[in-house]
């Protein structure tokens, strides 16, 4: 055989990772969840499953817990309850149209914490978006 067609033959070493990569993302919700825990046990991670959204932070609870408190007045919710312990707690909410709004704030390991939120019953993707984006800008 000639050379050059030996070497378009030959298997490229990231062939398969771009496989299984393109596989996991066909999978529903949990393709972030895998990938992510590659990457430093899902530091970072990002998802959303029957309406409450997750993100996972390299960061302490208290940390996570007052930018979370801080985005929630920012974004002019009313706070209606909270709980709070060393390992995590819950922000209970209302939007100015009376939505409730909870978020979940909860130690996975050592300065990685996971924030949940949900809005309305059934989740409402956009608002929650909004949240984790005010919260990532005050943990900046």
């Amino acid at each position: 055989m000639n050379r050059s067609v030996e070497e378009a033959m030959r298997p490229r070493p990231g062939w398969a990772l771009a496989v299984l990569l393109a596989a996991l993302m066909l999978l529903p919700g949990c393709a972030a969840v895998l990938i992510g825990a590659g990457a430093g046990v899902g530091v970072g991670t990002v998802k959303y499953v029957e309406g409450e959204l997750e993100k996972t932070y390299s960061a302490r609870v208290q940390q996570v817990w007052n930018a979370s408190m801080r985005a929630v007045q920012q974004l002019e919710m009313r706070v209606v309850g909270s709980e709070k312990d060393a390992v995590g707690g819950s922000i209970d909410a209302r939007r100015i149209d009376g939505t409730p709004v909870k978020l979940r704030v909860q130690s996975v390991g050592t300065n990685v914490t996971s924030v949940k939120v949900r809005v309305g019953t059934f989740g409402d993707r956009e608002v929650s978006d909004r949240i984790i984006a005010r919260i990532d800008q005050n943990l900046r």
